[in-house]
């Protein structure tokens, strides 16, 4: 993948930005798909079918204009105001997922790595690791200043500590096999360099460690039927848009092995999971 920092004068889009080649397969023909809004649009790489936005927001502008918390708040009151019957129903929905249990993605850790460190990509403000690491030193990267003040309040209660940073670059801060095991909850969907994330974060974990991996189901019947207003779309948070085959295409490209059960990437789920292992 390429990117480039480019100016968007006459286009409706709050800037600067950056273009992007394919983030999978760096391959730079593309086909145009109806899915967009507010001047941000998707394409389908015609070499590897991995689906993105061509055009992101630079790291600054998702660190302020975009900061997540803000984007995520703006996006559920315009589903409120211009889908109400639909909104309800996904709330609907989001009660009955809640009254199962929500996963966690350490369940996934613990049932392959028993202790050690664990560092989440994206990690937010930390809440939602801390609650459930324990017995584990926790670490975190995320590109927002004031939440990873917070996450990075929590981790070192737990033996670690958040950096600020790109993702990429963050992980280089730490040693060569530095962790047991990863978590990218709702992350890579976000990430304008994927596939440089995971060579990075492959150097990090050591022989034999994990990543766990969750992301918005492109393939799932939902996206399907109701088309450009699928709740997976969000502009312009989400750049990426996985499969469960261009998921796994990636993670193999970059040397890891796939776990992805069928209770992971069903299609009537709008989210999928999959661990990807670092061969020992």
């Amino acid at each position: 993948m390429t990117m480039q920092s480019v100016s968007n004068a006459g286009q409706p889009v709050p800037g600067p930005v950056l273009a992007r080649t394919c983030p999978s397969c760096g391959g730079a023909h593309r086909s145009d798909l109806p899915y967009g809004r507010d001047g941000w649009r998707t394409v389908q790489c015609t070499g590897c079918d991995f689906i993105y936005m061509p055009e992101v927001p630079d790291f600054a502008a998702v660190a302020t204009t975009f900061e997540w918390s803000a984007s995520y708040a703006a996006e559920a009151a315009r589903r409120k105001r211009t889908s109400p019957l639909l909104n309800r129903l996904d709330q609907i929905t989001r009660v009955r997922t809640r009254m199962f249990g929500r996963r966690n993605p350490m369940q996934d850790v613990r049932r392959h790595i028993a202790a050690g460190r664990v560092v989440d990509l994206g990690c937010g403000n930390g809440s939602y690791l801390a609650s459930a690491g324990a017995g584990y030193d926790l670490f975190g990267i995320d590109i927002s200043p004031a939440l990873t003040a917070q996450a990075d309040a929590l981790f070192r209660e737990h033996g670690g500590y958040a950096v600020c940073a790109p993702c990429a670059h963050g992980l280089t801060q730490f040693e060569t096999g530095f962790f047991d095991a990863a978590i990218l909850r709702s992350y890579l969907e976000h990430e304008p360099d994927p596939a440089g994330v995971l060579d990075s974060l492959s150097r990090a974990l050591r022989p034999g460690g994990i990543a766990v991996v969750k992301v918005p189901n492109f393939a799932s019947l939902n996206r399907r039927l109701r088309g450009a207003k699928w709740c997976g779309f969000r502009f312009p948070d989400h750049v990426n848009y996985f499969t469960p085959a261009t998921l796994r295409e990636l993670a193999e490209a970059h040397g890891y092995t796939v776990t992805m059960r069928l209770k992971d990437r069903l299609p009537t789920d709008d989210n999928m999971w999959a661990v990807l292992r670092r061969p020992g």
